[in-house]
């Protein structure tokens, strides 16, 4: 920690020299300053805190006054641990209102934007502190006050949606709240209103949540950014399925296929939505364009149905004869042979297959 102080106090040093000049104070209060900076460089925190705080009653927003009393807070936060968050939160304030004035400063120097720059760092520093307190406290098991600690860091930086992030797991995971958890989507849309991975989350969040027309809307969104995003044209069908709006399902779905024609779950998605709209030639198309990437016994038995039903019988072979390849344990696959043999006056192989169904009994 001593080595911590030296740096800082180094910094400190061209920060007064920067800073100083432009800041007035009270012949009372540049006493106090004087007094503090020597408490302060004799490394007794608690004396130079005193004068420090007679210095900004002074003048609140005294620059070099506002960093060492940030410093101090950013000590203490890191030697009292069980008032870490305390002081730490409180560093960030310093810091942030040393930032403010900084900034405010006309006729700015290089210089002048290096320590602006450190001043930064260390707010940033004071923020992290207090955010891996409440991750660690949820770690511990302490959700309830890991919640506390996080809405701290958060009403800390109001533009950084993590601390919200991690509010909507807890109310999900630990204490399965949707409402509240709905909340904190809701407050990270407003600070992210166009970040895609967030937009997908709140779809998601709506959708596992049966609400798939708000799920749809924020999916629609995703699009309008990444219009070949497969996942989340996927989603899209989905949410028209689970609204019995097929034909919109379908019209996505097609749209995925243009992207990637072999795409197994949409071909899949589509064969299903076909049977669904009583599409039986449609079903029976995305069955063989799936056949082509993989075998699976439920595909072979649903083709070959179908195939059976239209009275598609050299197709019903062809498929069968598939099937019995990559199941040679099947006797569906065995009797829908022999059914499309008989029904194209095919005897030698209609024999053929009898034979092995007897063997298979």
């Amino acid at each position: 920690m001593k080595k911590i102080t030296i740096v800082l106090l180094a910094g400190l040093l061209l920060l007064a020299a920067c800073a100083a000049p432009r800041q007035k104070l009270t012949p009372q209060a540049n006493v106090a300053l004087k007094t503090a900076n020597v408490y302060y460089a004799q490394r007794d925190i608690e004396k130079a805190e005193v004068y420090y705080r007679e210095v900004l009653t002074s003048n609140p927003n005294h620059v070099l006054a506002l960093t060492r009393m940030g410093d101090i807070n950013l000590h203490k936060g890191e030697t009292m641990a069980d008032r870490s968050v305390e002081f730490n939160q409180a560093a960030y304030g310093y810091y942030k209102q040393a930032v403010q004035n900084y900034e405010a400063f006309t006729d700015l120097e290089d210089e002048d934007y290096v320590e602006i720059r450190n001043l930064k760092r260390r707010q940033e520093a004071a923020w992290t502190r207090v955010f891996r307190a409440a991750e660690n406290l949820h770690t511990a098991g302490n959700s309830r006050e890991a919640l506390t600690t996080f809405e701290i860091t958060a009403a800390l930086d109001s533009t950084r949606f993590e601390p919200l992030y991690k509010m909507k797991d807890i109310y999900t995971r630990d204490f399965d709240d949707d409402v509240k958890a709905e909340q904190m989507m809701q407050r990270i849309i407003r600070i992210r209103p166009d970040d895609a991975a967030i937009l997908a989350e709140m779809g998601g969040f709506y959708y596992n949540n049966q609400r798939f027309q708000e799920a749809l809307q924020f999916f629609l969104r995703v699009r309008n950014q990444n219009p070949r995003d497969i996942n989340n044209l996927l989603n899209i069908a989905a949410c028209h399925v689970e609204m019995n709006e097929l034909e919109s399902a379908m019209i996505v779905t097609r749209e995925i296929l243009e992207f990637e024609p072999d795409n197994e779950v949409a071909l899949t998605n589509a064969q299903l939505l076909s049977a669904r709209m009583n599409d039986n030639p449609g079903r029976i198309n995305y069955l063989k364009r799936l056949l082509l990437k993989r075998d699976n016994s439920d595909d072979y038995t649903t083709i070959c149905s179908l195939l059976s039903q239209t009275g598609q019988y050299v197709d019903l072979i062809t498929y069968a004869e598939k099937w019995y390849a990559y199941d040679n344990t099947s006797k569906f696959a065995v009797q829908f042979i022999i059914l499309g043999a008989q029904n194209t006056s095919n005897r030698p192989l209609e024999q053929r297959y009898q034979t092995i169904l007897r063997g298979m009994q």
